[in-house]
């Protein structure tokens, strides 16, 4: 669950940052310099780990594979979920996923 807390901190970091970009940006005028910007390409990235690894820790406790108290089980899930939720509210999935 740690790693995908960080995940969803560098989401937001990296949106925070791109919103920043379009809000100094100036219409019709060439930027003061270019520098190669990976945000989009950051922001693919650590959306994908953070989905993979929701599956994986859903998955995990779904087939039993790590013993854990029904109470710890449950804490986790609700835990995930709102992990889940949060990600689903920053709207990147009609971003990156295609239908």
């Amino acid at each position: 669950m740690r790693s995908l807390r960080e995940s969803l901190r560098q989401i937001k970091t990296l949106l925070a940052w791109e919103q920043l970009k379009q809000a100094e940006a100036r219409p019709g005028q060439n930027p003061a310099y270019l520098m190669s910007d990976p945000t989009e390409q950051d922001l693919r990235y650590e959306y994908s780990f953070f989905l993979s690894t929701a599956v994986q820790i859903n998955s995990m406790l779904q087939d039993g594979t790590v013993r854990l108290s029904e109470n710890t089980r449950q804490q986790i899930k609700r835990r995930l979920m709102k992990a889940e939720q949060e990600l689903y509210s920053l709207g990147l999935h009609h971003r990156f996923i295609r239908y």
